[in-house]
């Protein structure tokens, strides 16, 4: 018999790396107005829970995200009520019923301020790594926080000084993001190899 998941536990004034899948890795989203939705109900979301949210990137049957905890179990209650609310609202749009979302997110800790700009450099490049978008669109890419970063964009939630802060200008993170684009394809290209050794 398979062993039940266990919650992540997510420590308090500590930063994370949180990715969620869709059940069966199927789409969570499947329109712009998805995008649009669960957009909308992050920021909704958020202001009831207090916690600082950095970077992340929405893509097709899944979700990064890069986030400080500050409250105790903040960030579990947030998921769990974020996650259901979109969700309701996708299986009540496509009339389907059962869970969107795997049982429980994957969250990984940030140890080192290296590791911190590399995890981000990493959820800003996804939508370019899958082939969603050309590396060059990634600064108009609306469902992630680059634009925010690049051009100050903005949907209202996120926080880039964090990580701007680790660079003289932001044409300097740009480059740093850019300058990995074609390695990252590739890990992309063997990691289900790499996943089933």
């Amino acid at each position: 018999m398979p062993r039940k998941a266990r919650q992540a536990i997510i420590a308090p004034n500590q930063i994370y790396h949180i990715v969620s899948r869709g059940n069966n890795e199927r789409r969570i989203f499947r329109s712009a107005r998805d995008y649009r939705k669960f957009v909308f109900i992050l920021r909704e979301t958020k202001k009831k829970f207090p916690f600082y949210l950095y970077c992340y990137s929405l893509m097709p049957n899944h979700y990064h995200f890069l986030l400080k905890q500050i409250q105790d179990k903040g960030v579990s209650i947030f998921m769990r009520n974020f996650q259901n609310s979109y969700a309701r609202y996708f299986n009540t749009k496509y009339k389907r019923a059962g869970g969107l979302f795997q049982s429980m997110f994957k969250a990984v800790r940030i140890e080192t301020d290296e590791q911190l700009i590399h995890v981000s450099r990493y959820i800003h490049l996804n939508p370019s790594s899958a082939y969603l978008v050309k590396i060059k669109e990634l600064e108009t890419y609306p469902w992630s926080s680059f634009p925010e970063y690049i051009h100050s964009q903005t949907h209202g939630f996120t926080n880039p000084k964090f990580i701007l802060n680790y660079f003289k200008t932001k044409d300097d993170y740009k480059k740093f993001v850019f300058n990995q684009a074609e390695y990252q394809r590739e890990l992309q290209k063997i990691k289900h190899l790499i996943l089933e050794e």
